[in-house]
């Protein structure tokens, strides 16, 4: 029986490790910029910047076309944007599946790149 158990720990701390390790299924790629681009993120998605500081531990949220709100990780590192509500952005980002958040208003995601409109 104890060699069961331990199998059945095994197992599940394989699996475990396997799924911890893979990449998140909402992950939008990196791309490489060319001279040409005139934008610093040319495969970015469109957004529109909402000032959320009103709400408990809300800050600046990324609101995508369809509604989807986005609530960047480290948007504060970004200095070539000036943070202005309503303002449209291009973004690429990454989801953070497993990070929490106190605002609780969309998707937990790291900025890949963001330029302005």
């Amino acid at each position: 029986m104890r060699a069961c158990n331990s199998i059945t720990i095994m197992i599940i701390t394989v699996c475990c490790m396997i799924v911890s390790c893979s990449k998140p299924i909402n992950t939008i790629e990196t791309s490489t910029l060319t001279k040409e681009d005139n934008t610093l993120c040319p495969n970015g998605v469109k957004a529109t910047l909402k000032n959320l500081t009103g709400l408990d531990g809300c800050s600046w949220v990324l609101v995508l076309e369809n509604g989807k709100k986005l609530e960047p990780t480290n948007l504060k590192k970004f200095d070539n944007i000036k943070l202005e509500d309503g303002k449209e952005v291009f973004v690429q980002y990454e989801t953070k599946p497993l990070a929490a958040s106190i605002c609780m208003v969309g998707t937990i995601v790291e900025i890949i790149c963001i330029s302005e409109k």
